[in-house]
């Protein structure tokens, strides 16, 4: 068996579990696969809903390892007790791997995974990397995905200040984002829409004219599809990242929650011409090719630890 370790996060919302599910519902196939993650509600329903083999734990230290030939690890940080766990796969000979977050560090493990090329990310993403896309002369889609934990009251003061720079907007919603919440956003900025829960955000991205994220994975979904971004720090952790999106010519940082306004946000958006944003978007797509998934599983069949 394959147990896949990961968690729901305070910090990264369902973001390990989202990818550690995609990879798990591609395997399940020719093997034994499982993902083992702490008790929570808001785990249990999301693994629930796409039928993903789960084992739900207290202490990862002390899981039985009984039958487990490769444990791989995503996690936005490693606890005391994960590393127990990596330290009891260790001794008894089973294969360790890491996948290692956007401005995460690694461990000592057998097979570390990390790097642009190694982005793990759903195949639409793939298949809208390889189509010609279009930028318009004037930008009037932004596509705002702030995470799973963004809360309702700055997002209604991120949608006031894009509104009042007349764009569209388009928001993947938080966990915690009521429908009351976004009725009210609906009614209050007209021109704001929804991303659907079966809707691609590989569309979403391709869609917008630019992204507006957090300097963290998101930023490599908008580069795989060729959308320049916005990167708004979060925290600190995310900021020598969104520094290298910018160096690397993907989009620009723009102030923190605490300064956003609109001669802010106009000002980093002012220089962005077509030319630039198409510019951007070449050197997204060089970047991130959507082929992460196959490069990761290459890796695991050299290592035999899928068929």
């Amino acid at each position: 068996m394959i147990l896949f370790r990961a968690d729901f996060s305070p910090m990264t919302g369902l973001r390990h579990l989202r990818r550690c599910a995609h990879l798990v519902s591609l395997l399940k196939k020719s093997n034994r696969v499982q993902c083992c993650a702490r008790e929570d509600k808001k785990t249990a329903k999301f693994l629930a809903e796409r039928n993903i083999p789960a084992r739900f734990i207290k202490d990862p230290g002390v899981i039985d390892l009984n039958g487990v030939r490769a444990l791989i690890f995503d996690l936005p940080h490693f606890s005391s007790a994960d590393s127990t766990l990596l330290e009891k796969a260790a001794k008894t000979g089973i294969k360790t791997v890491q996948i290692i977050p956007a401005a995460g560090n690694g461990h000592a493990v057998d097979i570390q995974v990390s790097g642009a090329e190694f982005t793990l990310l759903h195949h639409k993403f793939r298949h809208f990397n390889r189509i010609k896309r279009k930028y318009h002369q004037n930008i009037k889609n932004i596509f705002i995905n702030l995470g799973d934990l963004f809360p309702y009251r700055d997002l209604r003061h991120i949608a006031d200040i894009l509104h009042r720079l007349h764009f569209k907007m388009k928001i993947t919603p938080s966990l915690n984002l009521k429908k009351a919440d976004r009725r009210n956003l609906m009614k209050i900025y007209p021109g704001i829409h929804f991303r659907g829960r079966s809707e691609s955000p590989a569309r979403s991205y391709f869609e917008a004219d630019l992204a507006l994220v957090p300097a963290a994975e998101e930023a490599l979904e908008a580069a795989c599809v060729g959308t320049p971004a916005l990167y708004i720090p979060l925290g600190n952790s995310q900021e020598a990242l969104a520094e290298q999106c910018v160096n690397l010519g993907l989009g620009v940082k723009i102030p923190s929650l605490a300064d956003f306004s609109v001669q802010a946000l106009h000002d980093a958006i002012a220089p962005l011409t077509r030319e630039h944003r198409e510019h951007m978007g070449a050197a997204g797509k060089r970047l991130v090719d959507g082929l992460g998934v196959q490069r990761f599983f290459k890796v695991l069949k050299d290592n035999e630890i899928i068929t």
